[in-house]
C-alpha cells in the first residue's frame, strides 16, 4: 500500500530539483560575462519507483525526481581543437612580430637606408676618380663611407636588440609556463579533495590550460576529474604529482607554440644578420681599401685609402646581395602575415563554435528560468494539495 505521505515526498523532491535548476540558472546569468566560465546544468533522473499490487499483478509507482549532478557543459573535442590552434597562433604571432621588427631595422625601400648609402658612396667614388687630386671630393667620399658604416652598424645593433628581447621573452615565457604547470597541479589536488563536480575549480584550471597552450602544444587527458598533460610526448603534469620543470635550454624550434616560435625567430634574426654581415664584407671588398676592419661593429673608414683603380661600379655584387636580403625578408614576412591571419581566423571560428556549446546565452537562460518557475509552482501546488488531503483525513474524518 502506498504511504499516505507519498505525495508530500514526491512534491518535495520536485521542489528541490526545480530549486537547484533555478539556482544554477541564476549562476549562469550572473557569470554570463565571466572569462573562462562554463555554463552549468542540472542532471536529474526519475527516482527509483515503488512496487505496488495492481489487478494485473505487480506494478510500479513513480516516486518523483532525483538530483544526480550539476556539471559543466563542455565539448572535449572543441577544447582540444582550440588548444591546438592557440598553440599555432602563439607561434605565428611571435614570428610575425619579429619579421615586422626586422623590416623596420632594414628600412627598405627608403631614402635613408643602406641601399641609398651604397649609391652615395659609389657617386662620391666616381667624383673622386674623375678628379683624384680634389681634397673636397676625397672628404665627401670619406663622409659617405662613414654614413654607410653608421647605417650598417645601426641595422646590426637593431638586430642584436631584437635577439636580446627574444631571449628575454624566452626566459619569461618559460617561467610563465612553469607557473601555469604548478597552479594546474595544485588545482588537481583541490579537485581531488573536493570531488569531481568542483565546477568552479575546473573552470580556473581550464583557463590556465588554455594560457599554457599558447606557449607550447599540449595533450590533455582527464581521469577522475584530474588532468594529465603532455607536450611532444613528454609528461608535464601527472595528476597531483609535482610538475616537470621546463628550462630555456630544453626549448627548440620544433617545440611549437610561442616558445618554439621564439627559438625559430632567433634563428630567423640570425639568418638576416648573417646576410647583412656578408653583404657589408662584400661591399668592403668591392671598394678597395676605403673601409678597414673585419666585422661590422669594428669597421671604420681608412683615412689613407688609395685604391681607386677599379673601373667596375663599386658595390655591384653587394647591392645584389642586399636586394636579395630585402626581397627574401619581404616574402617571408608576407607569408608569415598570411599564416597569422589564417590561424587567427581558425581560432576565432573554433572559439565561436565552442562558445555556442559552453557559453551562456541570456535568452536561453531567461526562457529556462520561466520554465523552472512554472515547474516550481506546480510542485508547490502538489504539496499544497497533498497537505489539504492529509488535513481532511487526519482532522476532519475523525469528526
Amino acid at each position: 500500500m502506498v504511504s499516505t505521505f507519498h505525495g508530500l515526498e514526491l512534491g518535495k523532491r520536485g521542489l528541490a530539483v526545480t530549486q537547484a535548476n533555478i539556482t544554477t540558472t541564476g549562476q549562469n546569468i550572473a557569470n554570463a560575462n565571466t572569462k573562462g566560465y562554463s555554463r552549468q546544468q542540472v542532471n536529474s533522473s526519475a527516482s527509483p519507483s515503488l512496487d505496488i499490487w495492481t489487478a494485473n499483478g505487480t506494478g510500479q509507482l513513480g516516486t518523483g525526481v532525483s538530483l544526480d549532478s550539476i556539471t559543466r557543459v563542455r565539448d572535449r573535442f572543441l577544447d582540444s581543437q582550440y588548444r591546438d590552434q592557440a598553440s599555432n597562433l602563439g607561434k605565428a604571432a611571435i614570428e610575425q612580430d619579429t619579421y615586422d621588427r626586422l623590416e623596420m631595422a632594414v628600412n627598405e625601400p627608403s631614402d635613408t637606408g643602406l641601399r641609398s648609402a651604397m649609391d652615395q658612396v659609389e657617386a662620391a667614388r666616381q667624383d673622386l676618380a674623375n678628379d683624384p687630386d680634389s681634397p673636397a671630393a676625397k672628404a665627401v667620399l670619406k663622409e659617405r663611407a662613414a654614413a654607410f658604416l653608421d647605417t650598417a652598424k645601426s641595422m646590426n645593433k637593431s638586430m642584436d636588440n631584437i635577439k636580446g628581447d627574444l631571449n628575454l621573452q624566452l626566459d619569461e615565457s618559460v617561467a610563465q609556463a612553469n607557473d601555469y604547470l604548478k597552479q594546474i597541479a595544485e588545482l588537481n589536488k583541490s579537485i581531488k579533495a573536493n570531488g569531481s563536480q568542483s565546477n568552479d575549480l575546473k573552470d580556473k584550471r581550464d583557463v590556465l590550460v588554455e594560457e599554457l597552450a599558447k606557449l607550447l602544444p599540449i595533450e590533455v587527458k582527464e581521469v577522475g576529474g584530474m588532468y594529465t598533460i603532455k607536450s611532444n610526448g613528454a609528461s608535464l603534469v601527472d595528476n597531483t604529482t609535482p610538475p616537470a620543470e621546463l628550462t630555456a635550454a630544453s626549448i627548440t624550434k620544433d617545440t611549437g607554440g610561442k616558445l618554439g616560435g621564439i627559438v625559430q625567430s632567433l634563428e630567423n634574426v640570425g639568418t638576416v644578420k648573417g646576410q647583412l654581415e656578408t653583404m657589408v664584407s662584400q661591399f668592403q671588398a668591392e671598394t678597395g681599401d676605403l673601409i678597414s676592419g673585419d666585422g661590422i661593429d669594428n669597421m671604420s673608414v681608412n683615412p689613407n685609402f688609395t685604391d681607386l683603380t677599379s673601373t667596375a661600379p663599386a658595390g655591384s655584387s653587394a647591392k645584389g646581395l642586399f636586394q636579395s636580403l630585402v626581397s627574401e625578408l619581404g616574402a617571408k614576412s608576407q607569408a608569415s602575415q598570411n599564416t597569422l591571419a589564417n590561424n587567427e581566423a581558425a581560432l576565432l571560428a573554433t572559439d565561436s563554435r565552442r562558445q555556442s556549446v559552453t557559453g551562456v546565452s541570456l535568452d536561453e537562460e531567461m526562457a529556462n528560468l520561466i520554465m523552472y518557475q512554472h515547474s516550481y509552482s506546480a510542485a508547490a501546488r502538489l504539496v499544497s494539495m497533498t497537505d489539504q488531503m492529509l488535513d481532511t483525513i487526519i482532522n476532519r474524518m475523525a469528526n
